[in-house]
């Protein structure tokens, strides 16, 4: 839909600006106020400096035609847990996950915890559109709720780890992960070394976290521990390094996950759904297990309803979103963590390495800054070098090549089983883009 303001995850901008700012807040939160009569409204947000302003402002917005209940600091899997076991009407977090600091953002969930459908975006869009400008209304008091029952919720899933002997070594990203983190660990009886968990408002995923895996590797390292894993700033995504300082990502933790659940979950109907970035290596080590591989769009919230329209209970994205649809509705870092490491003390032992059979086909994607966007259906030149590649290398290599739904680029990913395909055709693709509508690019 044209002026949507929805991105892959939600809304997303530079905190302040258009539709960050106070104005449009206070607008978004009347229209999402009229969407039901009286809705109950639970709203939480990650350590960013411009995250409380935004919930003031989004709150001021909603008015007094809502019953608004406050989480704090909370991770935005915590929030999609406690709107569906407590009742709201609608959930919203404030968060631009991996983003930096400057970037905030909005994600609202259903009453069951999903987040919002399509149409659902396309309406709060238009109605936001055609609204006036909101005046300011003082909320009813707001309320507080504890995050005890998310942390229960995490314990339940992973007390059969307390006793295990293996040191971690958590990477919390100076996020919502950072208050959680410790306190979990020690009810589990894990032997945890947690870093970057001093959050100071513009430190979040600064040099730290899921998307910077060289400092999850010197934590690793630095503190002797047996395993690592890192989460980002709203903690719905972790990727995993081992002592030797391997990073394993999303594809890693569904192959993983996926064997474990087809031996010990009875509900496990050997189809996991992925996406189109999805590595090739993976959906041939899945299915050589009978294990069928779906891929969804870009984006968890794709990945959450293929998986429910498909019967699949395991489901997630390279990036380390990772939905276990038997007890979440949405990416969950921290249960993520823990089905990963009953994983590994499941399978300890066995013949042969645990990643043996997972051939990672080599893959490199482009992100190119573009000055406008062009019509990629309608794209002759582009779509002509796009099929002589498919034609030359057959199933041997991949190419996908899309917009990002949250920043003025193009991404051209390719795979292959050998890496001189990529090195030699990735060019091309590369100089195609940015001679037409590119700007530069970053790799």
């Amino acid at each position: 839909m044209k002026d949507n303001l929805f991105g892959t995850d939600g809304i997303r901008a530079v905190a302040g600006t258009f539709p960050l700012d106070e104005t449009s807040l206070l607008k978004l939160g009347s229209v999402i106020a009229r969407l039901i009569p009286d809705p109950a409204i639970l709203i939480a947000r990650d350590t960013r400096a411009s995250g409380a302003d935004i919930e003031a402002q989004l709150s001021r917005g909603l008015g007094r035609r809502t019953r608004i209940v406050s989480a704090g600091v909370l991770p935005t899997p915590g929030l999609a847990y406690l709107t569906r076991r407590l009742h709201f009407d609608f959930g919203i977090m404030v968060s631009a996950s991996h983003n930096p600091y400057r970037d905030n953002g909005i994600k609202i969930f259903n009453r069951h915890g999903e987040k919002i459908s399509e149409l659902m975006e396309n309406r709060i869009s238009a109605d936001f559109r055609a609204r006036p400008k909101a005046v300011s209304a003082r909320p009813q008091e707001i309320a507080a709720v504890p995050d005890r029952d998310y942390q229960d919720f995490l314990y339940e899933n992973g007390r059969e780890l307390a006793g295990q002997k293996i040191k971690i070594a958590v990477d919390c990203a100076n996020g919502a992960a950072a208050s959680i983190t410790a306190p979990l660990c020690r009810r589990l009886g894990l032997n945890a070394a947690v870093g970057h968990a001093r959050p100071d408002g513009v430190n979040i995923n600064a040099g730290c976290g899921s998307t910077f895996p060289w400092a999850l590797k010197k934590l690793v390292a630095d503190e002797k521990a047996d395993l690592g894993m890192a989460f980002d700033g709203d903690a719905d995504r972790v990727v995993f390094s081992d002592r030797c300082g391997n990073i394993m990502e999303g594809d890693h933790a569904l192959y993983l996950i996926a064997r474990y659940l087809n031996q010990v979950e009875p509900r496990f109907n050997r189809k996991v759904v992925g996406t189109v970035m999805g590595n090739l290596g993976l959906e041939k080590a899945l299915n050589a297990m009978g294990i069928e591989f779906l891929r969804a769009g870009v984006g968890d919230k794709h990945v959450y309803r293929l998986m429910k329209k498909c019967g699949a209970i395991l489901g997630g994205e390279p990036s380390g979103h990772v939905i276990l649809r038997q007890r979440q509705t949405t990416g969950d870092g921290f249960l993520t963590a823990l089905f990963f490491m009953k994983a590994l003390f499941f399978f300890h032992g066995g013949a042969g390495e645990i990643f043996d059979p997972l051939h990672l086909f080599p893959q490199q994607t482009v992100n190119i800054r573009i000055q406008r966007k062009k019509d990629l259906k309608n794209w002759k030149a582009l779509n002509q070098a796009a099929g002589e590649f498919e034609k030359k290398n057959g199933g041997q290599a991949r190419l996908l090549i899309r917009y990002s739904g949250t920043e003025p680029k193009l991404r051209i990913m390719m795979e292959a089983r050998d890496r001189g395909i990529i090195d030699k055709n990735m060019p091309v693709f590369q100089s195609l883009v940015e001679n037409e509508i590119g700007e530069q690019h970053e790799t």
